[in-house]
Parts: structure tokens; C-alpha cells; sequence
């Protein structure tokens, strides 16, 4: 073989290692800096339910007591004859499960955080209630509670979904799950 031909050959077989190991290092580097894909994972929350003070008595309350109506005068000073009606403050069931007076004692009110928005909960000793879940911008907000002991309330927009879950069996904890796609 000539020897121009030869030192021609060397060289190009040097050119390819060297372009190859340079395209394999670039490539590492890019490959192990690059983000990772979005993962779905959950935050747990325990609330601890605060135990009483020994020696502190608390008074046992009787029916709560309306108020009486005071009687209203007309503009021609005549007074009604109508009896004033009363009747006591109405809570809307969520889902069929009453927030009235469910929600009593426990661990009480704690809020949650989420990319989606934020969600208050009562953690009353027999039920949670939804006290507000306020969106993010862009964010739309769904809630569902299947049982008084759990509920969950879901942010979603077109990219991200939190999902807030809060019961009080069998411990008083709120769990936050992210998820984007």
C-alpha cells in the first residue's frame, strides 16, 4: 500500500474515533441533565387531636336558644297582627351527608395547599366537612364525598390535577396527590 494512502487511511479512522467519543460525551451530558418525566406522588398529613387539659371542666350547654323576634312597627304606626315566624338555620347536605352539627369536636379546621388551589377541612370526631377549596387561576374545582368520614376535593386544568383527600379514620389526615402530564 503507497504510503499517502496509508498516513490518508490513520487519519481517517483517528477523525472517526475521536468524532464518535466526542458525539458519546455531549451525549451523556445532555441525557443526565434533562428533567425528569412527571411522577404522581402523595404528601401525607396527620393531624393529632388535641386531648384535654386534666382538671379543666368545661359547662355542659343546654339547647341553644333562639332569639326572640322584636316586634316591627308599620308606616302607619299599627301593629302587626302576623306572628313573626322563626325556624332554625338550615345547612345544605353535601352529597347527602348532613354538615350541621356532624362536624362538632375532633381536630378541627387545617388547610391544605396544593399546585391546584387551597382546601380547608373541618375534621370534626364524627364526620369532614368542607369548609372552602379555593382554585389556583386555571384550575376548576370538583369535590366528592361518598362517606361523612372522607373527602376529596380535585383541582384540575388542562395540564395538572391535585387531588386533596382528608378523612378521620382511622386518624385524623389530609393527603395531597399531584399528577401533570
Amino acid at each position: 500500500m503507497p504510503r499517502p494512502l496509508r498516513y490518508l487511511m490513520i487519519w481517517l479512522c483517528c477523525t472517526a474515533l475521536t468524532v464518535t467519543a466526542a458525539f458519546l460525551a455531549v451525549r451523556f451530558v445532555v441525557h443526565s441533565t434533562a428533567p425528569l418525566p412527571p411522577t404522581a406522588h402523595a404528601l401525607p398529613t396527620v393531624f393529632s387531636t388535641p386531648s384535654p387539659t386534666p382538671g379543666l371542666l368545661i359547662p355542659a350547654t343546654s339547647a341553644p336558644s333562639t332569639p326572640t323576634p322584636t316586634p316591627r312597627r308599620t308606616a302607619t304606626a299599627t301593629p302587626s297582627t302576623k306572628a313573626p315566624t322563626t325556624r332554625p338555620p338550615t345547612t345544605a347536605p353535601v352529597n347527602g351527608h348532613n354538615t350541621s352539627s356532624s362536624c362538632k369536636g375532633g381536630v378541627g379546621v387545617h388547610s391544605m395547599q396544593s399546585v391546584g388551589g387551597r382546601v380547608t377541612f373541618n375534621m370534626g370526631a364524627d364526620a369532614i366537612c368542607l369548609v372552602s377549596a379555593v382554585p389556583s387561576p386555571g384550575f376548576t374545582t370538583s369535590t366528592d364525598q361518598d362517606a361523612p368520614d372522607t373527602l376529596t376535593v380535585t383541582f384540575s386544568s388542562a395540564t395538572h390535577r391535585s387531588e386533596t383527600t382528608g378523612t378521620i379514620h382511622p386518624q385524623p389526615q389530609a393527603v395531597t396527590r399531584e399528577v401533570s402530564w
